[in-house]
């Protein structure tokens, strides 16, 4: 099936007018679709519920919009619209008839979850909205998540906080009639840190939005729990920037929103153009940025002595003479006894934690400065560039180069 919708008789005769209908703006999708419209000599607006009016007598040729569940004055506006339209979010209704660029965020689940399960997490927990299943259809962070999980056999569950379950799991009646339930999340975060530490052990968190997660990481240092020893800390945000503010520097995943708006407007142009582009369309933009800070880098275990040993590992893992056995003799142990330590508490050797920390080391400097790759390769306690390069391929699937060009140097730590 195409899409057919009309197209504004105006447009043959001067600039295409675009609306950008939005409930909340991202600067990068605004920034993507300005981009685009500048080379394609569009007229752009923004309008959101309170310039609606303005809006309808604007007459736009072409809409890109992004319109929240709970906003019914946009929703309506979408519904009806005659002109040509193209979502970076679902509308309820319309999910089968209108094309849509949406962020991969099942991509962004898998990502996440296979940072956690490197570091020993074995219980994950996503906290974000229900709505985002209608949203972002067939792709969505809890979809990466289990997947995943599946895989590693993880403990998993979710907490969404416009949902009722949610609020009566934790121990607190929700209102009548909830909307997102972030703006009760000064009620909801102590409740869930109670809920999240009382079976033990340590488990990876996963925000959807920035926000909450620094919200959280301020009542978990009020409430003197260890992060990431008992929670580690991952937020999905705009700019990677906001995860530096908090207490213990959150660990961010920046979607590539620039993209997305880009993407978007080019799928517009093409359809006001008269181009024929399915009524189900879906693009996914998997790119993203993962910065990661202290708020989960770090192994975690409950056994005690493992826990000590690790710190040890990590003070010393960049010295080129630290190894296995050094680390068996100076606590006293013999190597095998804490091979099998470790490997009953991480599922993995003395040596691989070892090369572990060295590559998170050699990835920090690698974004962080312009050193020359040898130079990275002494400082992080690599004998060879070619044990480095081995390494990093093991563990993010690309050369200290690739890196190095994908991530860009002097990026916030």
């Amino acid at each position: 099936m195409e899409s057919r919708l009309p197209t504004n008789p105006s447009a043959s005769m001067g600039r295409k007018k675009t609306a950008i209908v939005s409930s909340f703006f991202r600067h990068g999708q605004w920034r993507g679709i300005m981009r685009y419209g500048q080379e394609v000599g569009w007229i752009c607006q923004r309008h959101d519920h309170d310039t609606l009016e303005r809006l309808e007598n604007w007459r736009p040729d072409g809409v890109i919009f992004q319109v929240d569940e709970y906003d019914e004055p946009l929703l309506d506006y979408i519904r009806k619209c005659k002109v040509s339209r193209v979502g970076m979010r679902a509308a309820l209704g319309i999910e089968e008839e209108t094309p849509l660029v949406l962020q991969d965020l099942a991509e962004f689940g898998r990502r996440v979850a296979r940072h956690f399960v490197a570091s020993n997490y074995r219980r994950i927990c996503y906290l974000g909205p229900h709505s985002d299943v209608t949203a972002n259809l067939g792709s969505t962070h809890w979809d990466g998540i289990q997947q995943i999980a599946r895989e590693h056999d993880l403990a998993v569950e979710t907490v969404f906080p416009d949902q009722r379950g949610t609020w009566r799991k934790v121990g607190l009646e929700p209102r009548r009639r909830l909307t997102t339930g972030w703006e009760r999340f000064w009620e909801l975060g102590p409740a869930l840190i109670r809920h999240l530490v009382g079976r033990g052990e340590p488990v990876g968190l996963f925000s959807a939005f920035v926000e909450p997660a620094m919200e959280l990481l301020e009542m978990l240092a009020e409430q003197r729990v260890e992060v990431p020893e008992q929670i580690g800390m991952v937020a999905q945000t705009e700019d990677a920037l906001a995860g530096l503010v908090t207490k213990v520097p959150l660990s961010c995943l920046v979607p590539d929103y620039e993209r997305q708006g880009f993407e978007a407007a080019r799928l517009l142009d093409r359809m006001m153009a008269g181009g024929k582009v399915a009524c189900d369309h879906r693009q996914y933009v998997s790119e993203c940025e993962f910065i990661v800070r202290r708020s989960s880098n770090q192994i975690v275990t409950s056994d005690q002595l493992v826990s000590h040993l690790l710190e040890e590992i990590r003070q010393n893992s960049h010295r080129l003479d630290f190894t296995p056995v050094a680390l068996a003799d100076a606590a006293g142990y013999s190597l095998r006894s804490i091979q099998l330590r470790f490997r009953r508490a991480l599922q993995r050797g003395v040596a691989d934690v070892i090369r572990h920390y060295r590559v998170q080391r050699a990835t920090e400097m690698i974004r962080n400065t312009d050193l020359p790759l040898l130079d990275v390769v002494g400082e992080c306690g690599f004998s060879c560039h070619h044990q480095l390069e081995r390494a990093m391929k093991k563990e993010y699937g690309m050369t200290p180069s690739t890196f190095r060009r994908e991530c860009g140097k002097g990026r916030p730590e």
